[in-house]
C-alpha cells in the first residue's frame, strides 16, 4: 500500500467553472461529506495552495515568520520534554484532552505575542488552512469528483489526504 498523490485538478475545474454554494448547517452530515469529498479530491491543489501561501508569507516578512515559527516550535518541545519526565502531565492530557491543545496553543501565542510576531505567525500558518477549509465546505461536487471519489474506494494506494482524514 504505496502513498500517491493524486493528479492536480486544472484551475479551470479547481475555480472557475466551480459552481459555489454556502454550506447548509442543519444537514451536518451533508456538510461533512462534502468537505470530505472535496478534501480528497483536490487535495493536491490544496497541498499546493497551502506551500503558496506559507512562502509568500514567509517571503514577505521572513524575520517574524522565522521568530514566530521558533517560538512555536521551542513551546511544542518544552511541552513534549516536560510531558515525558512529568506523568502527572500525561495523567491530565488524558483527563482533558482539550486543555493541552489550548494551553499549549496559549503559550504559544503569548510567546509569539511577546516577540510582536503574532499577526505573521497566525497569517502564516492560519490562512492557508482557513482557505482550504473554506473551498470544499462551499464549492459543489461536480459529476468528475463524484466519479472519481467512487474510484478512489477501489485504489490500492492511499493518497495523503486519505491518511489524514
Amino acid at each position: 500500500m504505496a502513498v500517491a498523490l493524486p493528479p492536480m485538478r486544472s484551475l479551470r475545474d479547481f475555480l472557475t467553472d466551480a459552481q459555489f454554494s454556502s454550506s447548509t448547517f442543519n444537514n451536518m452530515d451533508r456538510m461533512n461529506n462534502r468537505i470530505i469529498k472535496n478534501l480528497i479530491y483536490y487535495q493536491s491543489n490544496y497541498i499546493l495552495t497551502v506551500i503558496v501561501i506559507f512562502l509568500l508569507v514567509g517571503f514577505l516578512h521572513p524575520k517574524d515568520f522565522l521568530i514566530g515559527t521558533i517560538s512555536v516550535a521551542v513551546t511544542l518541545t518544552v511541552f513534549g520534554v516536560a510531558q515525558s519526565h512529568k506523568p502527572q502531565l500525561a495523567k491530565i492530557k488524558q483527563q482533558y484532552p482539550l486543555l493541552v491543545p489550548v494551553a499549549v496553543l496559549g503559550s504559544a501565542v503569548l510567546v509569539v505575542h511577546a516577540l510582536a510576531s503574532i499577526l505573521v505567525f497566525l497569517w502564516g500558518f492560519v490562512m492557508p488552512l482557513a482557505v482550504v477549509m473554506m473551498h470544499p465546505a462551499t464549492r459543489k461536487r461536480n459529476v468528475k469528483n463524484k466519479f472519481a471519489n467512487t474510484v478512489e474506494v477501489f485504489k490500492e494506494d492511499v493518497s495523503p489526504m486519505n491518511i489524514i482524514l
